[in-house]
């Protein structure tokens, strides 16, 4: 994974730390080995000043509903930094109390409703903090190993156990940096989430994240990469025209059949394609991209499906996920609704 700072398009944010904040979430949102549509989320630090004209401490943080790959400063409501901290000293918080607490910070109450992650962020004792569910760390945060693997391919990073994005998580970390703070890490790796990376200027908070996600890619390609030879025998078309058809038949109407038989492609069909193919998403993430749900998720998913009002919960992944999926709304009777929803 390379960088895609340019100098030149940094320069013409004039020094604007909001604007860089939104140039380098751009760059992040632009990857989807980084970020799946509307995931992960970035903030900045900055004085300002209130309604009044007082100075104070404010923290810019992603706002549900905005993309990073397509944001823009709207789309990162403005919460009062010292407050925000002092929720992360709180012994327990509950969504709903989160979710008022949050916006009765906000320096405009117009603005979109700030990420679930903004305690965490505002704990971070940096200018710009990066968040992405980088795709190869998570990976091996996954593997039955994960544990060792981090800790030997990570030794710069605070490595911290999976726990639910928002207070919970927020606490964790605010916990840990009390114990021993970040000076001597470049980034906080959490398992079977993704990566925070942080520093005082928009480029090496970015490039942080670039370079530490790289060595997972590198990790992965040097160790477990597939064997990649292309198939030897010749296609058979006319059983790919019999796929064709029989996918046709099932949709409805006429499908087009492209054949990928790149490195790539044959590397997957090598191994056990049929049974992988065939179980459907492997994240509550991945349902509003397949169109319906894993088989982990289905016993869940009827449950949800009766819902006419979804509050912020621990089950907020899946009821967004199925809310956006195609699959949710041929089922689904009443539409669910998302008043108090933060991404």
């Amino acid at each position: 994974m390379d960088s895609q700072w340019n100098e030149e398009d940094a320069g013409q944010c004039n020094g604007d730390d909001l604007a860089l904040r939104v140039y380098t979430s751009r760059l992040l949102g632009a990857d989807a080995r980084l970020v799946m549509h509307g995931g992960g989320n970035t903030s900045v630090k900055v004085h300002g000043r209130d309604f009044f004209g007082r100075e104070l401490d404010l923290l810019y943080v992603k706002g549900s509903g905005w993309d990073l790959a397509t944001i823009e400063k709207p789309g990162f409501p403005a919460l009062r930094l010292e407050e925000t901290c002092m929720l992360a000293e709180l012994e327990r918080l509950s969504d709903v109390d989160m979710t008022r607490e949050l916006r009765a910070l906000m320096v405009d109450p117009g603005a979109p409703a700030p990420s679930v992650e903004a305690i965490l962020h505002a704990v971070i004792p940096h200018r710009f903090v990066d968040h992405t569910h980088a795709d190869a760390v998570v990976t091996l945060t996954n593997n039955p190993q994960g544990d060792a693997i981090i800790a030997e391919l990570y030794p710069d990073c605070l490595i911290l156990p999976y726990v639910m994005p928002g207070f919970v998580l927020a606490k964790q970390v605010w916990v840990a940096l009390q114990e021993e703070g970040l000076q001597s890490y470049k980034g906080i790796i959490l398992a079977h989430h993704g990566v925070f990376t942080f520093a005082d200027d928009a480029r090496t908070a970015y490039e942080n994240m670039i370079e530490l996600v790289t060595r997972a890619e590198a990790y992965i390609s040097e160790r477990y990469a597939p064997a990649r030879d292309r198939a030897a025998s010749a296609v058979d078309l006319l059983a790919l025209a019999r796929i064709r058809r029989a996918v046709s038949e099932q949709r409805g109407e006429a499908q087009l059949a492209v054949l990928d038989d790149s490195s790539d492609a044959v590397a997957f069909a090598a191994r056990a394609a049929n049974r992988l193919s065939a179980i459907g998403g492997t994240t509550l993430y991945a349902l509003p991209f397949s169109g319906r749900p894993s088989r982990c998720a289905f016993p869940m998913t009827a449950f949800l499906l009766h819902l006419t009002y979804v509050p912020y919960t621990p089950l907020y992944p899946l009821m967004r996920a199925l809310k956006r999926s195609k699959y949710a709304w041929k089922t689904t009777g009443p539409k669910m609704t998302n008043q108090a929803m933060i991404i």
